[in-house]
């Protein structure tokens, strides 16, 4: 069956784009990263590469990293729910750390929040962009590694609301989060953090007070900072 057009033509947009943060021709792009299907949760949408699965094979063939960002992780599905359930206040500034298809985000810029989010893949990038734009919200996203650079974060901060979701994943995670996570939230602003219980994240909370809204599969943790905080309490 052939692609509808507003499809044709969302493909379109996104090869070009995803060539040039690439820095190659559409063509060298693998072809699963362009079959994409568009897909909703809750009451978002989102736009991904049809098989992940496939995908993967493309880009490990090719010495690529494995393509985290490109389906939607319970933690991530689970903030975008608790966003939904308890919405920030229209004008609350908002980053969103890590944001792979970028469903908080969008969440948060419907609530009529002022969003940037930012990932360190490039092609997370494009597919934020475009998962914004289907879902008729506005919101800036930048191609930003938060371990690398977080310094230009806290330049462009702080926040009233700092979201990750399922970050904490590697012990340097852990203390690069610990170290930078309070200089991004404003003086009476929040980190939202979702995390599928982690041992890592526990080692991370364990560091600041906190509140958790327990679950099976994802916790939601609530965080408020001093100003001032440094990484440990």
């Amino acid at each position: 069956m052939p692609l509808s057009d507003p499809l044709i033509a969302l493909r379109t947009s996104l090869a070009e784009q995803l060539a040039a943060l690439r820095g190659v021709s559409v063509d060298e792009l693998p072809p699963a990263l362009l079959d994409i299907s568009v897909r909703r949760v809750g009451a978002a949408y989102y736009v991904c590469p049809s098989s992940w699965e496939q995908l993967r094979h493309e880009e490990g063939g090719a010495g690529r990293p494995v393509p985290y960002w490109a389906r939607p992780w319970p933690s991530g599905v689970g903030l975008a729910g608790a966003l939904h359930d308890d919405p920030p206040a229209p004008g609350t500034t908002v980053l969103e750390l890590g944001c792979g298809l970028a469903l908080p985000s969008v969440v948060a810029a419907r609530a009529g929040a002022h969003v940037l989010a930012t990932d360190g893949a490039t092609d997370a990038v494009a597919f934020a962009a475009h998962v914004m734009a289907i879902n008729e919200v506005e919101g800036e996203v930048a191609h930003v590694d938060w371990t690398e650079h977080g310094d230009a974060l806290v330049a462009r901060g702080p926040f009233d609301l700092v979201l990750a979701a399922d970050v904490l994943y590697t012990r340097a995670n852990v203390d690069a989060a610990a170290r930078l996570f309070p200089r991004l939230v404003s003086p009476g602003g929040k980190l939202l953090v979702a995390d599928p219980n982690r041992a890592g994240a526990q080692h991370f909370l364990g560091q600041f007070e906190h509140d958790t809204e327990p679950g099976p599969d994802v916790s939601i943790h609530t965080l408020r900072f001093a100003a001032g905080a440094g990484g440990h309490t």
